[in-house]
């Protein structure tokens, strides 16, 4: 039987502190779906990790076959691995499966690669080392046997930043996990657990970011002090952890501090508490591979706020609400127009179930094992 060597190292972080990042996150659920998977696959998984504590692969023993190397994961290790067969002695594998961008590796022929988006292509934000990846994606994205990726619009920006031929690239979209994003009865319990959650039982707008300057939350932020202003209903609450110092000190020198709140290492059952208490989600970036905060957002019943660029519109679909402009002004024009209930809500969250509901992990699995087979070239 044909053997794929699924590489599980984005997800390691999570097995450690609980945390993890957004593609660590889809890695997880991919693993989680294949296992649940009922048919019997033409090929077998084997998952791998590398690092001197052996976190990793074994922690899904119950359901694949592992492989662990005790080295560490360094760059300078890898790029010693890369020069040889170790990962092919080792695992004996057939086709090897990066799902996180990018991975050193000896034998681009016999990988297929998971390239969320070709963002570093077309911004430099300071906190990535995205002059590193212009360098290494490129070659290995030519190189290897085929890539994945999950939105039209990040094809279409591969495509044209990295010279690969389009019939190289398979789009499959991420899923939603329905099972824990769902819309919850807005009763007493769930202001109550809001409270539990974020410390307050107000009205609230709620902005799930990072410190990416192209999530433009500062930007948000702005856009509320401008409409505090107005004495509005909805304070504002920002899952964002690590909040720049210049976004601190604007927001101290308001005059509706007490208002904006940041929370920060929430369970995703706590996620979709929050997401069910918003009176909109609030989505001004500029760039996304994806967006899976639009899709849990609307899987909740809660509206969505986000702009048309990337795959954003892709993803929203006819259920968002897309902004004129992602600078201050704009977003406070959307924020005031939910405010003075310029809207039909109830429409608004009726197209958002629809939405979310196209978006279904184990649909997401069974492509991939559609494009596994072709791969390994099997009917």
């Amino acid at each position: 039987m044909k053997k794929i060597l699924f590489d599980i190292n984005s997800v390691v972080p999570y097995l450690l502190t609980g945390r993890t990042t957004g593609v660590g996150r889809t890695t997880l659920e991919l693993i989680d779906s294949f296992s649940k998977i009922e048919e019997n696959l033409p090929f077998e998984i084997t998952l791998y990790s590398q690092n001197m504590k052996g976190i990793g692969a074994k922690d899904f023993i119950d359901y694949f076959k592992t492989k662990h190397l005790y080295l560490p994961h360094r760059e300078i290790i890898n790029k010693i691995i890369a020069k040889l067969p170790i990962k092919e002695s080792f695992t004996k594998y057939d086709l090897m499966h990066v799902p996180h961008n990018y991975a050193r590796v000896y034998n681009p022929k016999k990988a297929i690669i998971t390239l969320h988006d070709a963002l570093f292509m077309k911004i430099q934000e300071k906190a990535f080392n995205h002059n590193q990846m212009v360098k290494d994606v490129p070659p290995l994205m030519q190189q290897c046997k085929g890539i994945i990726t999950c939105s039209e619009a990040s094809k279409k920006d591969i495509v044209e930043t990295m010279q690969i031929d389009p019939s190289k690239i398979d789009v499959v979209y991420w899923g939603v996990k329905h099972d824990v994003f769902y819309k919850l009865p807005k009763d007493d319990l769930l202001i109550k657990e809001i409270k539990k959650v974020s410390g307050i039982d107000a009205p609230f707008f709620l902005c799930v970011s990072c410190n990416a300057e192209r999530k433009n939350t500062h930007k948000l932020v702005e856009a509320y002090i401008q409409l505090s202003k107005q004495s509005p209903i909805n304070d504002l609450v920002l899952l964002w952890g690590n909040p720049p110092l210049f976004v601190l000190e604007m927001i101290e020198k308001s005059k509706c501090k007490e208002r904006i709140h940041f929370i920060s290492n929430i369970t995703d059952s706590e996620l979709s508490i929050m997401y069910n208490g918003a009176t909109a989600l609030v989505f001004p970036s500029s760039y996304e591979g994806f967006g899976l905060p639009i899709l849990e957002a609307m899987a909740c019943g809660c509206p969505v706020i986000t702009c048309s660029n990337s795959s954003l519109k892709e993803v929203g679909g006819n259920a968002a609400l897309y902004l004129k402009s992602s600078e201050p002004e704009g977003i406070c024009d959307a924020l005031e127009q939910f405010e003075n209930k310029s809207f039909d809500l109830d429409e608004i969250k009726k197209k958002g179930l629809v939405q979310a509901s196209k978006f279904i992990w184990r649909d997401t699995a069974l492509k991939y094992i559609t494009i596994y087979n072709k791969h390994l070239e099997l009917n």
